[in-house]
């Protein structure tokens, strides 16, 4: 309840500061001074910088805008400050009122404690401590939190501001090669309106470049890499080239990336240098590159030591546990050796082990030598099957967080701690230190769900083993169970109870058991025979599902074996599935007689091939997914992935002499099988500017039924439209296909689904509170068939497929929970493919789609009233929407 109230709160607080008179702007700018509206910066076209890079080194900015209003100025505006130092000194009295209610019942419970430990001859209790309320630092009440914690106070007009703003830009330019830049600024002070703009007009002068960049070192080690980086390097500045002190800051550090991956240990980008040259008459610029000497040891004993390519002598791998001991560690190791562990202190390890494998290839690079106490928890080759930094090898700098990337997502060890010693010739020692986690474990797990766009609640009851046979395969078991709301099949033709189709209680009983195991490497391929840039696993997994609706039981069964390739950093994954075997799902659905007989009645192929068994043999099963998360410094975050179905080839290939069915259909092992092409695309952009960001998705699916499979996908494998995460105008799989006319159709069904699929959404999110964040949408899209459905005219897939797009837009609130987030979605439909020209979009005249409701329907002869009013839903009607977790 208080939860509700909040939102109501927020958004009465939200709609006034919205309102661009509610308040005056200027209301707190002192007399005398103006309030910063604007800064303009000057810049002649054939300058070679980008102007928003100068207008983000101005000191002094106008006030932050959302949508083109200074919302959090007039939030900071609408609230007295007097009334919420009385909210404070209000919420202050009631803070101490309940800290002295506590601390009496405190004192209750101790004297309490007392007599009882006095009554059973105890010398000693538990004193109780109950919870005080913060005086002293008291959080701030609602209207402080809105001020204070999400206003902003208006940015007051600073002359010194400006001119160190002056003196920023002509750095700025002379950085960028434009070392006589002059700027002046124009102060534009409005005494009336109590406002100030700042123009900056810049005069850029002659623009400088560098003939010239040549490296000033002696060790012959250093000058062979420096010139293989500028010859090979994408990175290198190769002259002439405008002078741009942020690039050769960029080169500095790339070319210190490319020395210690060359096999030079201990550089630094420190230890490079730049020695700019701009005495010459003419506008061209020398650059020398000096790289400075090491020297290791400290202060007293520093010594040189040049840079020299440096090779990996040995590698330890240390696991620190006694899990696999056996009997008393600390009697049988520790006390005869008078070891005292505090309690962070490192387990040390007394076994050991020389890891050596050879096959001919590679008698000196496998190698490791490992110390554990008992027996080793994880086999010795897949410990060191993740290890790049291999003995009598150069030593790379990129090699030892990739591998412990590796050793860290292996999910073995909770902790990974790499070190290298540098010995006193050119060669180091690598050491990691492994602390393994904890084997096994049980979870349960309760959780709202939010399949399908459908709100359920389940929960699961789970087994976990991270380590099976210490041949590092994980192990899950499962067993999941839960309610969900599922719309009716067949709507009914009034409109109100279409509408409340998509906001069923829960009508779907789900349960099952689910099993899957990882396998690192290739199964059955020994791991000894695959190379190290190649980080796969197998995955082998089993899953039941029984579903329980009002018409029908479906029961499922899915078998996969899978192979899966993982990038260094796991931002790309790769999935295949074993030709046949790779993908197996059976579906039966027993249905009820109704339903059975409503089906024919309509003799809706379609529907008909969606609730029919079928088996599905996948001869290829390929998923991939891609993950950018560092374009412009970490402030965008790309994510692609594509999924592509092939299945029942192989199976066709087998039964091709074999008879049809009854029902037109061949067989496999007794059970109709399916035969189809499925390709899903999806990309997604997220950009990230302060408390605010933008988010842009694009979805491309198509899929082709083949002879034996019907005239449409399989339930599981089509697409569908509309709903909290698709199309937000429309309820959940609503939409389409394409422009079929629903509201004509007495036999329409709420669930409509499609073979192809085409949908972009875009989201502006922005933080209201901690607990609040607002966002504005639209989502355009739409799902097609591939045959024609005489059933949905108007559905198939043409070349006007693009006049066939739906349109809606906006508004949400989402409730962050930090471990769930709830979120709320108004969306309004603003063009709808299946009405008439000239009534598709909702400012356009209705009138074309009340006469197709009355030339199909007509009119009551008894009331003289047309029948289109009780049978036609309003096209244009908002959905709410109430989901967890973002859309996209």
């Amino acid at each position: 309840m208080l939860v509700v109230k909040q939102i109501r709160f927020y958004s009465l607080i939200l709609f006034i500061i919205c309102l661009l008179g509610a308040c005056n702007i200027k209301r707190h700018v002192p007399s005398n001074s103006y309030l910063l509206v604007k800064n303009n910066v000057h810049l002649p076209k054939e300058t070679q910088v980008d102007k928003s890079k100068v207008e983000s080194v101005i000191r002094q900015r106008p006030n932050h805008r959302t949508l083109g209003f200074r919302l959090k100025l007039r939030a900071y505006n609408a609230i007295d400050s007097a009334k919420v130092e009385k909210d404070k000194k209000r919420l202050l009295s009631r803070y101490k009122r309940k800290n002295k209610r506590r601390l009496k019942r405190q004192k209750r419970i101790n004297e309490r404690r007392i007599k009882r430990a006095l009554k059973h001859g105890e010398d000693f209790y538990t004193p109780k401590v109950i919870e005080l309320k913060d005086t002293i630092d008291p959080k701030l009440p609602i209207r402080g939190r809105i001020k204070y914690g999400y206003g902003e106070a208006p940015v007051i007009y600073n002359p010194s501001l400006t001119q160190t703003s002056k003196e920023q830009i002509e750095l700025f330019m002379q950085k960028k090669g434009y070392f006589n830049a002059s700027v002046r600024t124009d102060p534009d002070l409005k005494d009336k309106k109590k406002r100030a703009k700042v123009d900056y007009h810049i005069v850029p002068g002659d623009l400088y470049f560098v003939d010239s960049i040549f490296l000033r070192n002696e060790n012959a080690t250093i000058i062979g890499i420096y010139n293989k980086f500028m010859n090979e390097s994408e990175q290198a500045l190769i002259p002439p080239f405008r002078f741009d002190a942020d690039a050769l800051g960029k080169m500095r550090k790339d070319l210190s990336e490319y020395m210690k991956n060359n096999a030079i240990y201990g550089f630094k980008e420190s230890y490079i240098s730049y020695e700019i040259d701009t005495l010459s008459h003419d506008k061209n610029i020398k650059v020398a590159v000096d790289i400075a000497k090491r020297y290791v040891g400290n202060d007293e004993n520093q010594v040189l030591k040049p840079f020299a390519s440096t090779i990996v002598r040995n590698v330890t791998f240390h696991l620190l546990d006694t899990i696999t001991y056996d009997g008393n560690f600390k009697i049988k190791e520790l006390d005869p050796r008078g070891i005292v562990l505090g309690p962070y202190d490192q387990v040390p390890t007394f076994d050991t082990l020389r890891y050596d494998w050879y096959d001919g290839r590679n008698a000196q690079l496998r190698t490791a030598t490992f110390v554990y106490n008992g027996e080793l928890t994880t086999k010795a080759e897949l410990i060191e099957f993740q290890n790049y930094l291999e003995e009598t090898n150069y030593y790379k700098g990129k090699f030892l967080p990739e591998s412990y990337s590796r050793l860290l997502n292996m999910g073995v060890f909770k902790t990974v701690k790499p070190e290298i010693q540098e010995n006193e010739d050119n060669t180091i020692d690598v050491h990691y230190y492994l602390t393994p986690q904890k084997q096994q474990s049980f979870s349960f797990e309760p959780k709202g769900t939010h399949a399908n766009s459908y709100l359920g609640v389940s929960t699961s009851f789970n087994y976990q083993n991270r380590n099976l046979f210490r041949k590092g395969q994980r192990l899950k078991i499962s067993f999941s169970g839960g309610f969900e709301s599922q719309p009716e099949i067949f709507a009914s033709s009034a409109e109100e109870n279409v509408l409340q189709d998509g906001t069923r209680s829960f009508n779907t009983l789900e349960f099952g058991p689910s099993f899957e195991l990882d396998v690192p490497g290739l199964f059955p391929i020994s791991m000894n025979r695959l190379s190290k840039n190649q980080n796969p696993t197998t995955t082998f997994s089993a899953a039941y599902n029984f579903q329980q609706q009002p018409y029908f039981k479906r029961q499922t069964v899915q078998l996969n074996y899978l192979w899966k390739f993982y990038d260094i950093f796991r931002t790309q994954v790769f999935t295949v599935g074993i030709p046949l075997i790779g993908g197996i799902q059976f579906v039966r659905i027993d249905k009820t007689e109704a339903f059975e007989s409503q089906l024919q009645q309509q003799n809706d192929l379609f529907l008909i091939n969606a609730y029919s068994n079928q088996a599905i043999y996948k001869d290829a099963a390929v998923t991939y997914s891609f993950t950018n998360p560092d374009l412009k410094q970490g402030t965008i975050t790309f994510n692609y992935g594509f999924n592509f179905d092939m299945a029942g080839m192989i199976v066709g290939l087998i039964t091709k002499d074999k008879a049809e069915n009854s029902n037109g259909f061949k067989t496999f092992l007794g059970q109709r099988y399916s035969q189809f092409i499925r390709l899903d695309n999806q990309f997604t952009l997220h950009q990230y500017l302060n408390n605010q960001s933008l988010h842009y998705r694009l979805q491309l699916g198509a899929g082709v039924p083949l002879e034996n499979n019907g005239l449409n996908l399989p339930f599981d494998y089509s697409f569908f439209g509309g709903g909290s995460i698709d199309n937000r105008g429309f309820r959940a799989r609503s939409l389409g296909p394409g422009a079929y006319k629903y509201y004509l159709d007495s036999n329409r069904t709420v669930t409509q689904l499609g073979d192809m699929r085409l949908g972009a959404s875009f989201e502006y999110r922005f933080k209201i509170s901690k607990l609040f964040e607002g966002a504005f949408f639209t989502d355009v899209g739409n799902v097609w068939t591939y045959n024609e459905d005489p059933n949905r005219p108007g559905g198939q897939i043409s070349k006007d497929f693009y006049k066939q797009l739906s349109v809606s837009s906006g508004i949400g609130v989402r409730l962050d929970f930090t471990f769930l987030i709830v979120r709320l979605d108004l969306g309004i439909p603003l063009r709808n493919p299946a009405l008439p020209d000239n009534a598709k979009w909702i400012f356009q005249d209705k009138q074309p789609y009340i006469q197709e409701g009355i030339d199909r329907w007509g009119k009551n002869p008894d009331t003289g009233e047309y029948y289109y009013k009780d049978l036609m839903p309003n096209p244009f009607r908002p959905q709410l929407h109430i989901a967890i977790g973002y859309p996209f």
